[in-house]
């Protein structure tokens, strides 16, 4: 579902500086008559040692991405070479287990369900203290919700999914076997113990320590870099190899991650050689015109795990009935905003059709198909054929079925348009914005504009974040919310968006911003997650979307693209939009690449001494 290098044009000039670098490497090797024939007399290679340099437009604020404040996508980046995950994400969306860090981790029983892992016997912190069960255990004591003792606070974790279902954890194999027994069956096992911290650390400064960046003295690394230093208030960190990491050998000998005030100045960066690697956390058509257009860069257009929607509060007054929801939801045209928002960088995103998944994972139920115009319909599937597609909404306006549903309701429009109820007041929704998310920015005037044009009396507040927009709506302090939502391999998490099973919205990790409260949805939830069999789970994932498209909790809107861009005199850069940290997941094969003779008998150069 990604559309690799934008549009078309975008994509020929990245393949055709790669074409023209293969060129020359083939001519160099033709003959050592190669200068006198006007050939290249050098080729690139990868070299043993060097610094990349990561440009980001978004700065770290914490040094623990487990903790409410923590969990944002900058920290989790910035902290991927460090911090140890028993699972990661792929490149291609899949969750792979960390051989680094684990021997094996596997299912032994199921009543109860019954998970081992097994750490390597190599895997030891940056300080020398090896990586031993009290690391995981230390990680479900202070993520599992439950506990009143004031060593372990409740209400401080990005998440307590999963970690409340397990039931004790035992140590073996002198620290090196851990044996977790689960009181409720928890199918997105692989999800847990991700961003292990050290204990022996965290123990002394606490689980929430106050600081306003990553800090290698906290950040101890289990990772193949350790954090070297933290500059410019946070704006520049410093990373070196980690001399006692066990696994695969990285090619550089350091990382720079630098904070950009802007894409532009990504793109500055990038053009000018101070920055290899650029990731902006959104972008415009300038932005992408320019580092397309440079021969010594390449750039992907991807369909991130972050989607966009209208979330609708289900304790609003205002909203409080089915048909007013949907009449808001009529009055949306979401093609429209395909077309103006995104459409532009990539064409393959369209109108969502899952409330749970983006439209680059396997489990999304397809692209609705053109033109959509009733409600209910069905569409094709990329599930497993045991799946069933859910219904979805019309992918653009139906101002006459919300005209009906706004009658029905007692409504009447007057002569300017406007819908107003029996007292003459107008129909008034209040809409709070995450403008910290540049889509939702640009969204938001946009959808403004459709509801306004539809008869609906609209204001508008903002918020700096997700969850400070979650937060307005759940308080009632808006009727709608314009908000992203990210994805995962681990559908379970979904159930923590619509439904209390973490809690109230905020504390735990629960983000139901909606309070919905729908005793049928939550056990659909409640059931897919306790299937320990992936395929059997996919049908139940897409009953609970039906549900959700039945009582109109949310409107998805569509997929939002990313990109990144990198010098060719780089290797091993490879894209990874499945995951806020993708970028990182697999730094031991990043190189620099360098000019040799083509006499030179190697093909690997070292460049610089390592650092330690």
């Amino acid at each position: 579902m990604s559309r690799r290098g934008g549009r078309p044009g975008r994509w020929r000039r990245g393949v055709t500086a790669l074409l023209l670098g293969a060129v020359a490497v083939t001519a160099a090797a033709c003959g050592s008559n190669a200068s006198a024939q006007g050939q290249p007399t050098t080729t690139s290679v990868t070299a043993q040692g060097g610094t990349l340099t990561v440009g980001v437009d978004q700065a770290a604020t914490g040094c623990n991405p487990n903790t409410a404040a923590g969990a944002t996508a900058a920290n989790q980046l910035a902290l991927a070479p460090v911090l140890p995950s028993a699972f990661t994400i792929s490149n291609t969306g899949q969750s792979v287990i960390n051989s680094a860090l684990l021997v094996g981790a596997e299912v032994i029983d199921i009543k109860p369900q019954t998970v081992v892992y097994t750490i390597n016997p190599k895997a030891v912190w940056s300080d020398g203290v090896p990586i031993t069960a009290a690391d995981f255990i230390y990680a479900w004591q202070q993520q599992n919700g439950g506990n009143a003792d004031a060593a372990y606070p409740s209400g401080n974790q990005a998440s307590i999914l999963g970690y409340s279902d397990i039931a004790s954890m035992k140590a073996s194999n002198r620290g090196r076997t851990v044996t977790v027994v689960f009181s409720t069956p928890f199918a997105d096992w692989q999800m847990l113990f991700a961003n292990l911290l050290p204990a022996h650390v965290m123990e002394k400064v606490g689980w929430d320590p106050a600081c306003h960046t990553v800090d290698p003295a906290i950040d101890v690394s289990g990772g193949p870099f350790k954090i070297a230093s933290v500059t410019d208030g946070g704006a520049v960190i410093n990373y070196a190899a980690n001399p006692r990491w066990w696994g695969q050998t990285p090619l550089l000998d350091g990382l720079v991650l630098k904070t950009a005030s802007s894409p532009s100045q990504l793109a500055s960066w990038l053009a000018q050689g101070s920055a290899q690697v650029v990731l902006p956390s959104s972008f415009d058509a300038s932005f992408l015109d320019r580092v397309s257009s440079l021969r010594t860069a390449q750039s992907e257009v991807d369909v991130s795990a972050t989607f966009l929607q209208l979330a609708f509060s289900q304790t609003s007054p205002v909203l409080d009935t089915l048909g007013i929801r949907e009449a808001v939801a009529h009055s949306v045209d979401r093609q429209a905003l395909v077309d103006q928002v995104v459409g532009w960088a990539d064409l393959a995103i369209v109108p969502s059709a899952s409330h749970l998944y983006v439209q680059n994972q396997n489990a999304y139920p397809g692209p609705l198909p053109a033109p959509l115009n009733q409600w209910p319909t069905t569409t094709t599937t990329t599930a497993p054929p045991s799946a069933t597609t859910p219904a979805v909404f019309p992918s653009t306006a139906d101002l006459d079925a919300a005209a009906k549903l706004f009658t029905a309701a007692g409504f009447t429009r007057t002569i300017e348009g406007t819908w107003v109820g029996a007292d003459g007041a107008p129909f008034t929704v209040r809409l709070v914005v995450d403008t910290g998310d540049a889509w939702a920015a640009t969204t938001g005037d946009l959808l403004v504009r459709q509801l306004e044009h539809a008869g609906i009396t609209v204001t508008t507040t903002t918020a700096p974040t997700m969850a400070a927009a979650g937060a307005e709506l759940a308080a009632g302090g808006a009727d709608l919310a314009l908000i992203p939502t990210t994805t995962s391999p681990y559908p379970s998490r979904t159930s923590t968006w619509y439904t209390p099973v973490a809690g109230p919205p905020g504390p735990g990790g629960s983000t139901d911003w909606t309070n919905n409260d729908d005793p049928t949805l939550n056990n659909i939830f409640a059931q897919a997650s306790t299937e320990l069999n992936p395929v059997t789970a996919v049908p139940i994932y897409a009953q609970a979307d039906q549900q959700l498209w039945n009582t109109m909790v949310s409107l998805p809107l569509f997929a939002e693209p990313t990109v990144l861009a990198w010098s060719l005199a780089t290797t091993g850069i490879t894209p990874n939009p499945h995951s806020p940290a993708g970028l990182f997941w697999l730094t031991q094969t990043w190189g620099v690449m360098v000019s040799v003779p083509i006499s030179a008998p190697s093909t690997t150069v070292v460049v610089g001494a390592r650092t330690s």
